[in-house]
């Protein structure tokens, strides 16, 4: 299974958050330090904070940060609403889509029993697990930070 770019971005931004609790984080911040487009990335922090799982603070000092408890953040859940519209193929979609195959497709079937023990998989992790299983995760983050403020 591949994640869209926005799904990829998207789990980058949580662990970023996840990973710097006692900051405020620009969306510009965390393009520039992922090499990513800045529009792109407003589109997926936006969607982080009109899902909940975010919340940005305005202003001059502003920025965002987790709305939740990392602990309370589950990877499966998350992923399952990222992935929620696309379907993982066109007989997936709500309008069936057009395989001449659909009718009589065992292939469905089998992609349909890997997708959930994909999600089912990820719904044994939260966010807080991610950051535990990579503790030098904080540590990288702060310094690739402090280049950024130094090279900026």
């Amino acid at each position: 299974m591949q994640l869209s770019m926005f799904s990829d971005y998207a789990l980058r931004v949580m662990v970023h958050l996840a990973a710097s609790p006692d900051r405020l984080l620009t969306t510009r911040q965390i393009a520039a330090l992922h090499g990513a487009k800045y529009n792109h990335l407003a589109k997926v922090t936006s969607w982080l904070v009109h899902e909940g799982y975010a919340k940005a603070l305005r202003g001059r000092s502003g920025g965002i940060q987790l709305a939740r408890d990392p602990a309370e953040i589950n990877l499966g859940k998350l992923l399952r609403d990222l992935e929620a519209d696309k379907p993982l193929v066109e007989c997936f979609s709500a309008d069936g889509g057009h395989c001449q195959l659909s009718p009589a497709c065992g292939l469905s079937v089998a992609l349909g029993v890997a997708q959930e023990a994909f999600f089912q998989t990820l719904e044994a992790y939260t966010l807080a697990s991610t950051i535990s299983l990579a503790p030098k995760m904080p540590t990288l983050l702060t310094a690739l930070n402090e280049a950024m403020v130094e090279s900026g």
